[in-house]
């Protein structure tokens, strides 16, 4: 964020914590989206992603005396959006969360780079049904490597950036994203329709 933008975003969040709604407003309406498209990706028909974004500026609002200016803003509201879905899915029992074992590398293996390009419509078609195909392979994952996938690879976050947001080490966010990308891969090679779809 240019150093401008941030002292601006400084602002509104002093105003807001003084009680200022407006200013809190600037700030979901610079957020919204990104928030919104995270919840898409993580809950994936498993919750409203409407509702919860309304839940998770809900909770900022709440918590924003808790926030801490060593750290941007957007970094704080993608963590209390992670813990949001997190304990929708967790409440919904659709899925576990389950301890990661060691890793036996945190090497790179392919990066699957999510595009919004304009596209004639029988590309589009080709395209939602590719989305459709990853989505449903990134259910299959554990939480906490889908939300390193989906931070890294769908939504371009670097290693650091994911680290800060979920507060561990930069070698286990690495370690993660390596296991989560090879267990797509598998789930591609294991499975025909998927193979002809994503592997272009």
């Amino acid at each position: 964020m240019r150093k401008a933008n941030r002292k601006q975003e400084e602002q509104w969040i002093d105003q807001a914590l003084a009680g200022d709604t407006h200013a809190f407003s600037l700030l979901y309406k610079r957020y919204y989206q990104q928030v919104y498209a995270f919840c898409i990706r993580m809950l994936h028909g498993q919750a409203d992603p409407e509702d919860t974004t309304q839940q998770v500026f809900l909770e900022a609002w709440r918590s924003l005396h808790r926030f801490e200016k060593r750290s941007l803003f957007s970094t704080w509201v993608t963590r209390i959006t992670i813990h949001t879905c997190l304990s929708l899915l967790r409440r919904n029992n659709r899925l576990k969360l389950h301890i990661d074992i060691s890793p036996e590398s945190a090497e790179k293996e392919t990066e699957f780079v999510w595009i919004e390009p304009n596209q004639p419509l029988d590309e589009q078609l080709a395209r939602k049904d590719r989305k459709k195909a990853i989505y449903e392979i990134i259910k299959t994952l554990t939480p906490k490597k889908k939300t390193v996938f989906i931070l890294s690879d769908m939504q371009g976050m670097t290693a650091p950036e994911i680290a800060r947001i979920l507060k561990i080490p930069d070698a286990t966010v690495r370690t993660r994203l390596f296991h989560a990308r090879r267990e797509f891969q598998d789930a591609i090679n294991r499975n025909m329709h998927y193979k002809e779809l994503l592997s272009a």
